[in-house]
């Protein structure tokens, strides 16, 4: 573990992902400020030091907890964006508008998505919008549910970003005796892998939810993995990456875990209830959902043949019956199995 230095941090969102990782930078030294959108949640979360969808998680009391987005920036050298991925865009409006960011600030993404219109990756909103270089971007992502991290249990992640250098700060900022982070280089990959994952663990849900058993749900988290590499090639992303942490690790967790909330909202689906059924329901963002048209959209301007991400597009947002969905899927032509990869390995 390198040396530590203790950094000013602004985490924007106070979701149970941002929340958690500002309780484990402050713990660890780090003088931390925590941003909720919302003035009745950040008073009481300022207040009780608990999340009403974590209620295992302490907020410590040194984090200064605020609805005021001047406040949080306010001579922070980190900025870690952990709101849901279709707000990232307007918060970084928001954050740029302040005036208050410190201009040699390095931003580190957590959000998991595509901006539905453009298709864009998280970094490269930010960057858009914090007019902000992207080597002073990186992405925090891998397979790490906040109910665990919390606990304190092993966790292992990756880092990813262009500039070895922002890569190592973010390294040295977050680890420490079971949270573990892996540089990586793969921008491109790192965030495709953690957007689209979701997408499959939707599917895995239905799978459950509708009794298919474990040979479906192998079946899907495998090609699920095939069509996340071929999306993430074509992109410029690098095979390995699919195959580590950020690829099929996340894909296990989210598609395995009873953390999981985009597995939680398929389950709901296989069980018979409509999407806007299942999402009334949820108490959490399901990134899934946001993310699926996104990819569809993708893969079609990619051309390519992504069934997974078609059918459950068409699910989620056609009204299809996942029964008839099954049904077309079993009856497609097969094809050699990684047909069309060229990965650069």
């Amino acid at each position: 573990m390198k040396q530590f230095k203790a950094e000013r941090v602004a985490v924007l969102g106070a979701g149970s992902w941002g929340a958690t990782l500002a309780a484990l930078l402050s713990k660890k030294g780090h003088e931390v400020s925590l941003w909720e959108f919302d003035p009745r949640a950040a008073e009481a979360l300022s207040s009780t030091r608990k999340l009403p969808v974590l209620p295992e998680l302490d907020i410590p009391a040194a984090i200064h907890v605020t609805n005021d987005l001047s406040s949080a920036l306010r001579e922070r050298s980190i900025l870690i964006s952990a709101t849901p991925s279709h707000v990232v865009r307007v918060t970084m409006t928001s954050v740029w508008k302040t005036n208050s960011l410190d201009k040699k600030a390095i931003v580190i993404n957590v959000a998991k998505g595509l901006e539905e219109k453009t298709l864009k990756r998280m970094s490269q909103v930010i960057s858009e919008e914090l007019h902000v270089p992207i080597n002073r971007i990186a992405s925090l992502s891998g397979p790490s549910h906040a109910e665990e991290v919390c606990r304190g249990l092993p966790t292992a992640t990756v880092a990813a970003g262009i500039d070895k250098k922002t890569v190592a700060r973010v390294q040295t900022l977050f680890e420490n005796d079971f949270f573990r982070v892996y540089p990586h280089d793969d921008l491109i990959g790192v965030e495709l892998g953690g957007t689209l994952k979701n997408i499959f663990a939707i599917a895995c849900g239905i799978s459950d939810g509708l009794g298919l058993g474990d040979n479906s749900r192998a079946a899907i988290l495998t090609r699920g993995l095939n069509e996340m590499t071929r999306i993430g090639v074509k992109l410029g992303g690098n095979m390995l990456t699919f195959f580590g942490l950020t690829g099929m690790g996340d894909l296990f967790v989210t598609c395995m875990s009873p953390h999981s909330r985009n597995r939680l909202l398929g389950e709901k689906i296989g069980r018979g209830k409509t999407a806007a059924q299942a999402l009334s329901e949820m108490t959490m963002v399901a990134e899934g959902m946001k993310a699926a048209p996104s990819a569809f959209a993708l893969s079609q301007k990619l051309k390519l043949d992504c069934p997974l991400i078609q059918e459950i597009y068409k699910v989620l947002y056609k009204g299809k019956d996942p029964k008839t969905s099954l049904h077309d899927l079993m009856h497609r032509q097969t094809h050699k199995e990684w047909q069309g990869l060229r990965g650069n390995l």
